[in-house]
């Protein structure tokens, strides 16, 4: 429904969210061991922070959202500081942004953070059999985007936050006049039309006072994870918008963060690992 799609920064609690992330984030700079704006390719955004938790730990790489034309890895430092307690490294990336790039040139970007993950686990202290993948909004597009492309014994679940999985709707919407996509390449970039490997675990969220628009794209993209077979999660958190759960993330006791965690343990005991 025309609208249905719209992110005001006006809307109840946005600023707040906001301010309250970039605060939680800006304390994570004297985590011990932490590394900023490490490249993963040559171009000025293709940067992440890595906050290590130890030798052979398990990871959350998270995309953050931001409709594919905005925001900043800096804004969403914040959850290391309560995975790190938890022996949980945390890796967050910039990507390139629209309209300069295009979406098929953002997910590139995407995937080369990935990889680089992964071919740099051990430096990291990361065990590449525990690498759990996440996102928010157009971050939980991408995040969907890279497990489906992705060898299905490098990455341990994934965990959608808000996402768009069905990029066909948008091309009326406003978000097209930075994406400028056609039919074809919206349905090339739509999780919905590209699953990830049935056996892999996913957890779908979105918040409960969020768009109706936001809801659909939820429970349309969980059942058709079902329908492929994939062990589904999903739920929405009671109250929250498309701002307030991201702070989920990063804040124990609150429904996103309880399904991280039953991920990394699933994972760990599917491989025994202490």
């Amino acid at each position: 429904m025309p609208g249905d799609y719209d992110l005001p920064a006006d809307m109840p609690g946005f600023a707040e969210a906001q301010a309250e992330m970039s605060m939680r984030s800006r304390e994570t700079a004297t985590l011990p061991g932490a590394r900023f704006d490490v490249a993963y390719g040559p171009r000025p955004r293709q940067r992440l922070d890595v906050f290590p938790a130890g030798t052979g730990t398990p990871a959350h790489l998270f995309f953050r959202g931001g409709y594919w034309r905005l925001g900043e890895k800096e804004d969403r430092r914040f959850p290391a500081t309560a995975w790190i307690p938890r022996g949980v490294a945390w890796i967050v990336p910039n990507y390139r942004l629209a309209p300069e790039a295009s979406l098929p040139g953002i997910l590139e970007d995407a995937q080369a953070a990935f990889d680089w993950v992964i071919s740099n686990a051990e430096t990291c202290g990361i065990d590449r059999k525990q690498v759990h993948l996440s996102g928010n909004s157009a971050g939980a597009q991408l995040a969907a985007m890279v497990a489906a492309r992705t060898a299905p014994e490098n990455v341990a679940s994934l965990t959608l936050i808000s996402g768009l999985y069905d990029l066909q709707p948008l091309l009326e919407e406003e978000p097209n006049g930075w994406l400028n996509l056609d039919v074809e390449t919206a349905c090339a970039m739509s999780p919905v039309h590209h699953l990830p490997p049935p056996e892999l675990p996913v957890t779908v969220s979105c918040g409960g006072a969020e768009t109706e628009a936001f809801r659909l794209q939820s429970r349309e993209f969980a059942e058709a994870l079902r329908a492929n077979g994939n062990p589904v999660d999903h739920f929405e958190s009671p109250g929250q918008n498309h701002m307030e759960i991201i702070t989920e993330i990063g804040t124990p006791g609150t429904p996103v963060f309880a399904a991280l965690e039953r991920r990394l343990e699933e994972c760990r005991s599917r491989l025994d690992c202490p």
